[in-house]
């Protein structure tokens, strides 16, 4: 993971290379091994290098003098890459670096070369013959790429901070997305940012500039259509097998890793195939790290995690959560975020238990795998019904409750509670908002629009709900965090769930008997992973996590809270108190919020008036 910046003058000035240098500055904890810009009349481009492996090269790059990239890519696929690019007559191998792989792409099929990438990148490419500036973000946003306008200049990079400390940008709060914020709990517009003048290219889009121009549009979405399902169960198993593993091992590129446990087995089953996939090479360090609470709540996922651990023969460190102090580093202006977050236990001291390694370690991650197995089994009964297939209900249904274990994991208890009205995935609505703010952006209405999701999708997909999750923007939230900015500490995340080969397949499979209660992903981890973590039920965190932190740490934060200006465009600050004071503990997570906003917006005003001459607020 790089960093890169850069600036393209809409009106064909020059760019003053001083200005390069400034944005570029900004990116050292995303590329600690060397900072470089490049200028030529009306455009500048700026690179900070993470590396990885010894083939990443300082950029900006180019193969022939005339079109340069920066770029902060991992791409997979490598091998049907280069073949697909030497067919074409490009002189390219398996040790060309990636940045030169996007310009060989580029070469061979000009902006369409997005179509033939599989990975994680964001990237800015200038082809001088076109006068072009040609961006791109990965298909599910891992890499970030923000833009802002600064008068006639277009200007781009990694992270907000470099933009927001241009003059001309405007740096005012973005009404809705901090409203999203205190009523939904993170940001639900994926090209809008906290920031009015700041902008997000979302996911699977790419963006030109040209004569004068800035344009953005979609290269790609979703499978919609069903794949022909596999034959058994053995093949299924073997096909899903070979994509993970493809998965885990175009993400292992560098000589260490680290892989987060949660004790579930998502993650587990990741740390399972990356050890599989280092005994075949014959090397490479892996290293297991777990969060967990040993004491403050019955949550016993650190057990399960070094069940894991001694059964890989994995060395584990464990970060005890209970520990962590709520909101203990509230009155440090060097955590402020790119925008308002969520409480975040894990928080920088994650770091520790990585052993402070040397910049450039991989992490791995079991993200993404709740929303790609995702399935409502009632809803495929139903349209099996509907279409009157009555032997393949019998078929699915049969297959489903035969598995190994199921009886233990058919969570007949949560459904009741859930059928009784006890229990509820819904957080309540905040009546702490400021009346006119809810009344002018409608928010009770969206709030109850995005609480009792529709999964929505186009028709012919088999699992609405997997689409609907895939899609949410709550990803950009969940992949920022993991950013070397939040992490404190360069590192490279790395979501194999997230891998497009391997959602392609599952997306194509139906909720029974494959997806249901991740049947494919636990018997393809038989003999992989120990039969207790395999087969035990999905037990998330404990709802009141955050209330049983909020009843044991003190509250230095809470009685030294002063409300910034600007707050109570957002918040009635003395009902935001009361609500925090008297919730029950599942409901902390929410009353929070008033307060991370107002950590958030005091140091946010900090960097601006510090960086800038001029800021306008709320």
């Amino acid at each position: 993971m790089s960093g890169v910046a850069g600036i393209v003058d809409l009106a064909g000035g020059p760019v003053e290379r001083a200005q390069l240098e400034r944005m570029a500055a900004w990116l050292v904890r995303r590329g600690p091994h060397g900072l470089s810009c490049w200028c030529q009349g009306t455009v500048g481009l700026a690179h900070a290098l993470l590396r990885v492996l010894p083939v990443d090269r300082q950029q900006p790059l180019t193969l022939d003098g005339t079109v340069w990239i920066v770029a902060d890519a991992r791409l997979d696929g490598r091998r049907d890459l280069v073949g697909a690019l030497q067919s074409h007559g490009r002189s390219c191998s398996l040790a060309t670096s990636d940045a030169e792989l996007l310009l060989h792409a580029y070469a061979v099929w000009g902006l369409d070369g997005v179509q033939h990438l599989l990975g994680d990148f964001a990237f800015a490419l200038w082809d001088s013959r076109q006068q072009r500036l040609f961006c791109a973000r990965d298909h599910f946003g891992v890499r970030p790429f923000y833009y802002a306008f600064a008068g006639d200049q277009f200007l781009f990079a990694s992270h907000p901070d470099p933009l927001l400390a241009e003059p001309g940008v405007d740096g005012s709060l973005y009404e809705p997305a901090l409203a999203d914020f205190l009523a939904l709990g993170f940001n639900h517009e994926q090209e809008r940012t906290a920031h009015a003048g700041v902008f997000r290219l979302a996911p699977a889009h790419l963006l030109v500039v040209e004569g004068g121009r800035v344009e953005t549009r979609p290269y790609w979405e979703l499978p919609t259509e069903p794949s022909e399902p596999p034959a058994s169960w053995r093949d299924a198993i073997a096909q899903f097998l070979w994509l993970f593993e493809q998965a885990v091992a175009d993400r292992l590129r560098g000589e260490r890793a680290a892989v987060l446990m949660s004790g579930g087995l998502d993650s587990s089953a990741v740390a399972a195939m990356a050890v599989r996939v280092l005994r075949q090479r014959g090397s490479g360090l892996l290293t297991a790290h777990v969060a967990a609470y040993e004491e403050l709540i019955p949550y016993h996922e650190h057990h399960y995690a070094r069940r894991v651990a001694e059964a890989l023969e994995l060395p584990l460190q464990v970060f005890r959560l209970d520990d962590y102090r709520l909101m203990e580093h509230w009155n440090c202006p060097e955590f402020r975020e790119p925008e308002p977050e969520r409480v975040r236990i894990f928080d920088r001291r994650l770091a520790d238990t990585l052993g402070h390694p040397p910049a450039g370690t991989v992490v791995l991650t079991g993200q993404g795998s709740d929303g790609l197995f995702s399935s409502l089994r009632l809803r495929h009964c139903r349209e099996l019904v509907r279409q009157g297939r009555w032997g393949q209900l019998a078929s699915d249904l049969g297959r489903y409750l035969l598995s190994p274990g199921r009886w233990r994991r058919l969570y007949l208890r949560v459904h009741w509670e859930r059928f009784r009205g006890r229990l509820s995935d819904a957080r309540p609505f905040p009546d702490w908002l400021n009346p006119a703010l809810e009344r002018r952006l409608e928010l009770r209405q969206r709030y109850q629009e995005k609480i009792r999701p529709q999964y929505t999708a186009p028709r012919g997909v088999l699992r609405p709900e997997a689409y609907w999750l895939l899609r949410s923007p709550v990803w950009q939230t969940l992949f920022e965090e993991a950013a070397p900015e939040c992490a404190g500490v360069a590192i490279e995340p790395a979501h194999p769930f997230f891998d497009l080969r391997l959602v392609r397949f599952v997306m194509g499979l139906p909720a029974l008997p494959w997806c249901a209660d991740k049947e494919l992903l636990r018997r393809a981890m038989k003999g992989l992973l120990p039969d207790e973590v395999r087969l035990r039920r999905k037990t998330p965190v404990a709802a009141d996590y955050l209330g049983a932190h909020l009843e044991r740490d003190p509250r230095p934060w809470l009685e030294l809270f002063r409300a910034e200006p600007g707050l109570d465009h957002f918040v009635d600050v003395e009902r935001a108190r009361q609500a925090l004071e008297q919730c029950e503990p599942w409901a902390t997570v929410v009353h929070l919020r008033p307060f991370m906003l107002n950590f958030w917006m005091k140091w946010d005003a900090v960097f601006l008036e510090t960086h800038r001459k001029e800021v306008v607020r709320v």
